[in-house]
């Protein structure tokens, strides 16, 4: 049976930035399921306080999806488009950060900023990617 056209896999390509924030949302919320868990399971084992890891690591999921997408283009603009994401991605999600109250664990201030610069940089790397990219043939 041939695969869809679209990734090596079968998946259809990610077309619009609907589908894209969906599959970012998606695997943000399951990278900070799997953070919960991975909390719960060190404080059953060692003790400690729930939500002293930090949340920033619920997003690195989402690099999977941002590496695919990179792997789709090709040129020199591809880079620009992924590295200006990355540091205004990663500005806002530290401008979030700020913004938060102080008495939240760092769970739940590192989700947060982690889920904006995923969302940030999912933006910025639709529009500028449309704009400025050079798909691959398929």
């Amino acid at each position: 049976m041939a695969a869809a056209p679209g990734d090596a896999d079968g998946r259809p390509p990610i077309e619009t930035l609907g589908q894209l924030v969906g599959t970012v949302l998606a695997y943000v919320v399951m990278g900070a399921v799997a953070l919960v868990v991975i909390d719960l399971l060190f404080i059953a084992v060692a003790g400690g306080d729930f939500g002293s890891i930090s949340g920033w690591i619920a997003a690195v999921p989402s690099v999977f999806v941002f590496s695919e997408q990179f792997k789709r283009y090709e040129g020199a603009s591809r880079w620009a488009v992924a590295l200006a994401g990355v540091v205004l991605g990663l500005g806002a999600g530290i401008a979030a950060t700020v913004l938060l109250p102080q008495t939240w664990p760092a769970l739940a201030v590192g989700g947060v900023g982690g889920l904006v610069a995923a969302l940030v940089y999912s933006a910025l790397w639709y529009a500028g990617i449309r704009t400025y990219g050079e798909e691959r043939p398929r």
